[in-house]
Formats: structure tokens, C-alpha cells, sequence
């Protein structure tokens, strides 16, 4: 992968190289075509920027793998010339105010706030969609990850639990085999692959695996969450929305029909969850956007 990117900047003339803080292929490439890099934070449950977690996972930031590629491709200690960090997360998670910046230790970057924008390309809007739903309606999905690699057998527990409820169920489970599940309730829409923007907006509550762009997404439309995580770093997602108040989680591996039920009636009964969720939607809305920030690294490599 580095060394096709590093080629196809060539081709193109690459100006400038944009990569996440959690893949070192973006920084190589920009030190081989000798141009400078924004590095994009680019989940929600942690930041490059948070001193504790550079010194816990230094190998993940600049490991030996990294150092065998520097080596291969000759750039020797060379560092990326970074015009800026980007740091995704709403100020009271941990990310920034929109007047906010923070000047990295190590090099001088500045970190620049930016809002978490959900998107996962177009769809055509379903009618039911565009209808006020009558009972409450509460989202269920595994992201892309969960169901390739382990199936949706974790998804049961949730549906059973649901299927008792007075609630409108939206199932987003992509295009994994629903089989091992049975019958659905009848209260269950398994909507396949639709972005969670086009229907998430409408829904009083979301239970997820804990994935960062999962997770994000409710805290965008201010909507509360029920985290059973995964796996790689659902927990620590889990961890923020509790911390926060968004939400709540609880241990995938142990949860049952009742404690669902509970735990999803208690998101839709007490304001205190969507308040909180409101608030941090209002943060994230004060911070630059996507397309604000692309014209602020433009400007800066002119």
C-alpha cells in the first residue's frame, strides 16, 4: 500500500497528503514525495493528541513495521512535514472548541478542531422514512466489521428483547446473512444496507457495537445509545458515551432478553440521556466543518 501511494502521488502530482493518525502509510508517502501532510484523527473514542494514550501505544504510532518501510524506501529519520493534526472528537469527549488549538509537543503541529460529519454515501429514500413514526423507533445495527468477521448471532438477544417492546425496530445489518436468526418480530424492519443518516435522524434510540463511526453518528442528531462492544476499541467507545451521559453499555457477552429491555426503556424513558445528547450535538455543531478545514490546509500549502 505505501509504495502504491507514494506512486500515484507521483502520477498526479500530489500536493499535499491526507491521512489518519492510525495508519503510518499517509506520513511515509508524504516524506517520499516531499510534500506536507494533515494527519485526521479519526475515531472517537481516542486522540493522538491525548499524551497518555502516545506513551500506552507507541508501537501502534511508530512501530517496527513502520521503521522496515522507512528503511525500504531509503527516507531514513526524515519526519513528515505536518501543516496540522485534526482532532474529530465533540469538546466534552475530549476534542476541541472551535476556537480552540492545541500545539503538539513533538513537532510543533498544531491540532485543529473539526465536526464529526456522518456519511456513507447516497440512498434512495424509503416512504417510511418520511413518516412520523408512531411508536417510538429505536435503530439496531453491527456496522460492516462485526458481521464479516463473527456473524449476527450477538443481534438475538437484541431483537428478542425488542420484539417485546412497544417500539419500531430499524435493523441495519448490511448484506450479512440473517438466517441464524429466525423469524423476525414483527415489529423488526430489516432495512439491509441504508446510511444511518437517512434514518437515524428519526429514531429515539440506538443499540450498536460500539464502532467509532457508529458511535458518532448518534452523538451528530443527538440521539442516545446502548453500546454491547465488540471488540479492537468498542470498549473505549462504550466507555465515552457512559462517561458522558449519552448513554449506556453493558457486556455483550453477558447480556440478556431483560436487561435490554431495561436498559432500552430506561434511554427512552429518562430526558437526562437525550438532554445530554442534545448538548454535545450542539457542541459538534460549533466546530469547523469537514469542508471548512480542507480550505484552511489549501490555503496553507499555497
Amino acid at each position: 500500500m505505501t509504495e502504491g501511494t507514494i506512486e500515484a502521488g507521483r502520477a498526479f502530482g500530489a500536493d499535499l497528503v491526507v491521512y489518519p493518525s492510525d495508519h503510518g502509510t499517509g506520513a511515509l508517502a508524504a516524506v517520499a514525495l516531499g510534500v506536507p501532510a494533515l494527519e485526521v484523527g479519526n475515531r472517537i473514542s481516542w486522540s493522538a493528541r491525548d499524551l497518555s494514550w502516545r506513551t500506552e501505544h507507541a508501537d501502534f504510532l511508530d512501530g517496527e513495521l513502520v521503521a522496515l518501510m522507512r528503511t525500504k524506501l531509503g527516507l531514513g529519520d526524515e519526519p513528515p512535514n505536518v501543516i496540522a493534526r485534526i482532532d474529530p472528537r465533540a469538546p466534552s469527549m475530549g476534542g476541541l472548541r472551535a476556537e480552540e488549538e492545541h500545539v503538539d509537543e513533538r513537532d510543533g503541529a498544531p491540532w485543529w478542531p473539526m465536526r464529526f460529519v456522518p456519511y456513507n454515501g447516497g440512498a434512495v429514500l424509503p416512504e417510511w422514512v418520511l413518516r412520523k413514526p408512531e411508536r417510538p423507533r429505536v435503530a439496531v445495527t453491527l456496522g460492516t466489521v462485526v458481521p464479516a468477521m463473527s456473524g449476527v448471532s450477538s443481534l438475538k438477544v437484541v431483537l428478542d428483547a425488542l420484539g417485546g417492546m412497544d417500539v419500531e425496530v430499524i435493523l441495519a445489518a448490511g448484506t450479512a446473512d440473517l438466517s441464524e436468526l429466525g423469524e423476525l418480530p414483527g415489529n423488526v424492519r430489516s432495512v439491509g444496507y441504508l446510511p444511518l443518516s437517512v434514518f437515524l435522524p428519526g429514531c429515539a434510540a440506538i443499540v450498536h457495537h460500539g464502532g467509532s463511526g457508529t458511535t458518532a453518528a448518534p452523538l451528530y442528531y443527538g440521539v442516545p445509545q446502548l453500546v454491547l462492544p465488540s471488540f479492537a476499541d468498542n470498549p473505549m467507545s462504550a466507555e465515552r458515551v457512559v462517561d458522558r451521559g449519552v448513554g449506556l453499555s453493558h457486556d455483550p457477552a453477558t447480556v440478556d432478553v431483560p436487561t435490554v429491555r431495561k436498559l432500552v426503556s430506561q434511554l427512552l424513558e429518562d430526558e437526562a440521556y437525550r438532554r445530554a445528547a442534545a448538548e454535545v450535538r450542539a457542541e459538534m455543531s460549533e466546530q469547523p466543518t469537514p469542508a471548512d478545514i480542507l480550505a484552511r490546509a489549501v490555503a496553507a500549502v499555497r
